[in-house]
């Protein structure tokens, strides 16, 4: 057995197409949750038991309870299934891979990732070239992340192949069983499959290499180990999937320490009670009988496992509502003061946002994560001023949270109406003719202009007045007549263009309702 059989740059491949594959995939899963979609997901997990059933089917489809780990992250990573119902999928899914030992001890079949995976390639990759609909691309993006998410796990496993054929579990036969446990996590850690660790367990126990006893411990520790994946997948990720990623090691964590305990009584269950003779069969039936238990156990408690999971990941994080964090929503004066002063700070941000759509500025994360961020951040905003009106307000205090509500809203449509139209401004930004080219330069110059205006009204906004907002307005209309007049100019001088006149019109159009949502959002902000 030498570990230098391992082909370190195999496995490094596959983990970069895996987490490559997790973006895509829940890229394109953000938008193409439709709301026909989410109902019919929320439809079929809206309870514990239908979760894990679920899960099950799925897993057992999908001989993977690695790649349902990481479907069920992305889905709730996206915003479309909720903790607790992707806690009861992942629940069933550890009980659907143990499908794959079923399989193998009956055929003796073996699943080749790689050969299944290559037309999904083939469609999703000239889906996304070829195909001119959102949707169809969207699909396409979707089918390959899904590939490449299965082709990294078959590159990280291949990595290992080699080294896994030649193991032999003669060295650790007389050794003390925790030691198997161990030499299952890590060989299914290493593989990136229990499935396939079961197989090689199966093969072992076949050739009497090992007893039956010894493959109980070897499949509980290849069950603890296959969490890396959840692990891996939870690398830079948001709160939510962190959750979801994290609930699979507890659960599996809780699980080992129960199969442990009560191995015994599983064995004896086994070829007692069911009397069951063949080791094969007797092994499977352990893999299953230990998840199913787990399951039992713990389902009647997904509400509270849900709740610890918040309890131990949560705190990690930073919150963005800084000036929120340090108010009372119990105390409507002083939450009110917060808000406004919170409203401040937002409004400069999406600022900075629209800048690093126009690439005015640039910044260590991407337009999408920065986006993903000001909506993450008006959400903790939204709970805090629902709360403040549970308070009994005045007409005058409601009225300012009402205004202050309005800012938000209008600052996050400004951003919004930018990242809209993103793809006009990258390819005017690409275009090979210099009078497109002018006219993208000219746009970002009365862009930074309006923004170095807007950011020192911000900054001084309790001085700042009605007639500031309209003069601004005033500069920010002439851009936009003048910047229409350039395309028309355009219309003109180019008989054939690269560039779609107009996809010009409605992108400086865009623009210009983002400068006034912009300016909405200041007017609701010193109204007073």
């Amino acid at each position: 057995m030498e570990y230098q059989d391992i082909q370190i740059w195999e496995v490094l491949a596959g983990l970069g197409l895996f987490l490559f594959g997790m973006f895509m995939m829940e890229e394109s899963l953000k938008n193409l949750a439709g709301r026909t979609f989410k109902k019919f997901l929320r439809k079929h997990t809206n309870n514990s038991v239908k979760a894990v059933f679920s899960g099950t089917l799925i897993t057992g489809a999908l001989q993977s309870s690695s790649m349902v780990a990481l479907l069920v992250m992305s889905f709730a990573g996206a915003g479309i299934i909720g903790l607790k119902n992707g806690i009861g999928i992942i629940l069933g899914a550890n009980l659907g891979t143990t499908m794959t030992g079923w399989i193998v001890s009956w055929l003796g079949f073996k699943l080749d990732l790689g050969a299944i995976i290559l037309p999904f390639i083939a469609i999703g990759g000239l889906g996304i070239i070829f195909l001119k609909s959102e949707k169809l691309s969207n699909l396409s993006k979707l089918l390959m992340g899904f590939s490449f998410i299965f082709l990294g796990l078959n590159y990280m496993k291949n990595g290992f192949a080699e080294f896994a054929e030649h193991i032999d579990f003669s060295f650790i036969t007389d050794k003390h069983p925790l030691l198997f446990v161990a030499f299952g996590i890590l060989l299914s850690a290493s593989i990136q499959s229990s499935s396939a660790a079961m197989m090689i367990f199966l093969s072992s126990l076949a050739a009497g290499v090992i007893t039956l006893n010894q493959g109980f411990y070897l499949v509980i520790g290849s069950d603890l180990g296959t969490t890396i994946t959840a692990i891996i997948g939870t690398i830079n990720a948001n709160s939510i999937k962190k959750k979801v990623g994290w609930s699979q090691v507890f659960f599996n964590v809780f699980n080992t320490i129960l199969a442990l305990s009560f191995i015994k009584g599983y064995s004896y269950v086994i070829k007692d009670v069911f009397t069951i003779r063949e080791d094969l069969f007797a092994l499977v039936v352990f893999h299953s009988m230990m998840n199913l238990v787990g399951i039992i156990l713990l389902l009647p408690f997904l509400k509270q496992f849900a709740q610890l999971l918040d309890k131990v990941i949560s705190p990690k994080e930073k919150r963005m509502a800084k000036k929120l964090e340090l108010a009372s929503s119990k105390e409507t004066h002083a939450g009110i003061a917060a808000l406004e002063q919170e409203c401040v700070v937002f409004i400069q941000k999406a600022i900075a946002l629209n800048q690093q759509f126009l690439q005015l500025i640039k910044q260590n994360k991407t337009v999408d994560e920065v986006y993903f961020n000001l909506k993450q951040y008006e959400t903790e905003i939204v709970r805090f001023y629902v709360e403040l009106q549970q308070n009994e307000l005045s007409e005058e205090e409601a009225n300012r949270i009402n205004q202050l509500v309005a800012s938000f809203r209008n600052a996050t449509l400004s951003s919004k109406d930018l990242k809209d139209i993103k793809h006009n401004l990258d390819d005017l930004n690409k275009a090979a003719v210099d009078k497109f080219f002018s006219l993208y330069k000219k746009v970002k110059k009365n862009q930074q202009q309006f923004y170095n205006e807007l950011m020192a009204l911000t900054e001084h906004f309790s001085v700042s007045s009605y007639a500031d907002i309209e003069q601004l307005n005033q500069i920010q209309s002439g851009y936009y007549q003048n910047e229409v007049a350039m395309i028309y100019e355009l219309i003109k001088e180019s008989k054939e263009s690269e560039t779609d006149i107009p996809s010009l019109l409605n992108m400086v159009r865009e623009i210009n309702n983002s400068n006034e949502s912009m300016l909405r959002a200041m007017n609701n902000l010193i109204a007073k």
